[in-house]
């Protein structure tokens, strides 16, 4: 049979790359069509096209706080007529017999176009949607396409593309007479070793800039970027915010998290080095940092066989800092930790994790003692939250050990996702406020300004009305960090002599280091704080 399998605005696509490898193995023709990249694009508040044309769509995309902007994860950047049309001579060229597409929450609109485009090319081609949100809402994905598979996609694929006629496969919802035709959800497939790795460079297309690209392994420089290595399916946790906590209950008795074997990644990791000369492999596990006997096992065996420099995700509940060390001697040079928030009672009440900022701040101590450098997340802008949770995870960054890296991302109610339906106080803060905290979060992890005068910036009412110059000194400060060889020794000097600065301290030495280069606008709102912040004569 021959199959286009289809993913609009993700080329990572993770998923549909492994079912394109298996149906390949049980003898079919596929080809990948990837219509248009995954972007993450900062987007100035000026730009209200692109502002209304996301915030419209019927599933946003993640936002988040960056001290340039507000970054959208994913971009659905405009596309053009030439490239469906280029998209679409391709898909009639290969004459496809099966069609399939992956269906993110944030693609969905996206999903919907191509799915009317393809119906009117070749109308008689069935269209089968699969992927989280297909997984999350088949019912709603029914009403755009006659076929939905629910759950992990392999086999349910192969049994389609031998039949597509069948209407009792496991994993596949139909839409029939207007009827749906429900089937179970197929029980997970415990030995991940049984599939072949996941399909780059083979039958591939992407469409983009009104080009047709045929994408082969010699593309080394496109995949370097965009090639994703997962040793395991599956999360121990139910985050109330996530796809898991919707999708784990429906295999109750079932081992949910599944592990390839250590052998089985490290072929697939020395293959793709080889093939696409990776300098670094980030391994996109929910959690990496887990099962002692496991990482014992990787850790003998990577220098050897891959050994480039990885980085992955830890946890405090199954990571520890006798992994770590084993990690690093092994080539692990970051780790990551979704710290989320450094309330205790969001944690628990709110995100349904069951640990607190002291164990997150353990674990991060401890990587940081193996050199290891640090990545931390932070879940913001959350009806949930005071101003009182949002100091606390303020208060816990500041006692993170530094430098780090930090994403601040905007925290998004997907459909059937527990969080959406707590029965708790939702405070509501203004968009305003978050932004303030959020730059705040930004700035605890340079070493220029000491805890306590950060948590002192937290109280000023002034700045919480006016996040803008928040973000304006946020901004100085990262560009002051990243010229690395402009007034370093003044910098030392400052923060040798002025260690217990005022904030009004802060902003001498700010303007002195940064003013000359800063562009206008920031200049000015720098001036601006200064003159909010110097006491009057009368106080004098």
């Amino acid at each position: 049979m021959r199959i286009a399998l289809i993913s609009a605005y993700n080329d990572r696509c993770y998923g549909l790359r492994c079912i394109a490898s298996y149906l390949r193995r049980r003898g079919h023709e596929v080809w990948l069509l990837c219509f248009k990249c995954f972007q993450s694009v900062l987007v100035p508040r000026e730009n209200r096209e692109a502002w209304n044309s996301a915030l419209s769509a019927t599933y946003p995309p993640i936002t988040e706080s960056w001290e340039e902007g507000t970054m959208l994860v994913p971009y659905i950047h405009p596309s053009t007529e030439q490239e469906w049309q280029l998209f679409l001579d391709k898909l009639s060229a290969i004459r496809p017999d099966l069609i399939g597409l992956t269906v993110a929450t944030s693609s969905y609109e996206a999903s919907c176009e191509a799915t009317r485009r393809i119906r009117r090319l070749l109308p008689g081609v069935p269209i089968i949607w699969g992927g989280i949100h297909a997984t999350i809402c088949p019912e709603e994905c029914l009403q755009n396409v006659d076929m939905v598979c629910v759950g992990e996609g392999e086999e349910a694929m192969a049994e389609l593309a031998a039949d597509p006629e069948r209407t009792d496969i496991v994993g596949i919802w139909r839409r029939r007479n207007g009827q749906i035709i429900r089937t179970p959800f197929r029980p997970l497939e415990q030995d991940l070793d049984r599939f072949p790795f996941a399909s780059y460079g083979e039958s591939e297309w992407l469409f983009e800039k009104d080009q047709a690209t045929e994408l082969t392994v010699a593309d080394k420089t496109y995949f370097q970027p965009i090639y994703l290595s997962l040793s395991q399916r599956g999360c121990p946790f139910l985050c109330t915010y996530c796809a898991h906590h919707t999708i784990r209950p429906r295999y109750r008795g079932e081992r949910y998290v599944r592990r390839r074997s250590v052998d089985h990644v490290l072929d697939e990791c020395a293959r793709r080095v080889r093939d696409f000369g990776l300098p670094t492999i980030i391994f996109f596990d929910d959690i990496f940092v887990m099962n002692r006997k496991w990482i014992e096992e990787f850790v003998e065996k990577y220098p050897k066989r891959v050994g480039v420099p990885f980085g992955a995700y830890a946890h405090p509940f199954v990571s520890n800092e006798a992994m770590l060390r084993q990690l690093k001697q092994a080539g692990m040079i970051f780790v990551g930790i979704g710290i989320q928030t450094g309330s205790d009672y969001v944690s628990r009440e709110i995100y349904g994790r069951n640990h607190g900022g002291e164990e997150i701040l353990q674990l991060a101590q401890a990587a940081e003692r193996n050199g290891l450098i640090l990545c931390y997340d932070i879940l913001s802008n959350n009806p949930y939250e005071s101003e009182a949770d949002c100091l606390d995870t303020l208060r816990l960054l500041t006692r993170m050990p530094k430098p780090y890296s930090v994403v601040v991302k905007k925290v998004i109610f997907y459909p059937g996702s527990r969080i959406s339906k707590l029965d708790k106080p939702r405070p509501n803060l203004p968009e305003t406020t978050f932004e303030f905290w959020n730059q705040l979060y930004l700035i605890s992890r340079h070493h220029l300004i000491p805890a306590e005068h950060l948590l002192a910036l937290g109280q000023d009412e002034y700045l919480k009305a006016n996040p803008q110059i928040m973000r304006s000194i946020a901004l100085g400060l990262k560009r002051m960090v990243e010229a690395q060889n402009a007034g370093r020794a003044e910098v030392d000097r400052l923060l040798t002599e002025e260690r217990q600065v005022t904030v009004r301290g802060f902003l001498r030495y700010t303007k002195r280091l940064i003013m000359s280069w800063l562009p206008k606008p920031i200049a000015e709102a720098l001036r601006a704080l200064k003159r909010r912040l110097r006491p009057t004569s009368a106080s004098r």
